[in-house]
């Protein structure tokens, strides 16, 4: 079976989309571990080290949660498109195949 170029070229972009979407994801998340620290070592006033942490915690398992949805929407996205792309090039072929038969 034929790979299109077409379809080459929306798997590029999906991977290129993940890759975009992956690096913003993590400048978020780095710059969120730059507040973490300082919160935790800024400023001459108390804080209470273990709500902070604990309330990063669970942002962060929220990004993260987030983000596996986001990829996984993305992949299916991609998916589902490839199936009926492929399903049409091998109806494409079956076609090409028999007017050949007829032909001979």
């Amino acid at each position: 079976m034929r790979v299109s170029a077409d379809l080459q070229a929306r798997s590029i972009r999906a991977l290129l989309r993940y890759q975009i979407e992956g690096a913003s994801f993590l400048k978020r998340r780095l710059e969120d571990d730059l507040k973490l620290l300082d919160k935790l070592t800024g400023g001459d006033e108390f804080v209470d080290a273990f709500d902070v942490f604990v309330n990063f915690v669970q942002n962060a398992t929220s990004d993260y949660a987030n983000e596996v949805g986001k990829f996984a929407s993305i992949g299916a996205k991609l998916a589902s498109e490839t199936a009926g792309r492929v399903r049409k090039e091998a109806e494409t072929t079956v076609d090409d195949m028999a007017a050949a038969t007829l032909l001979a």
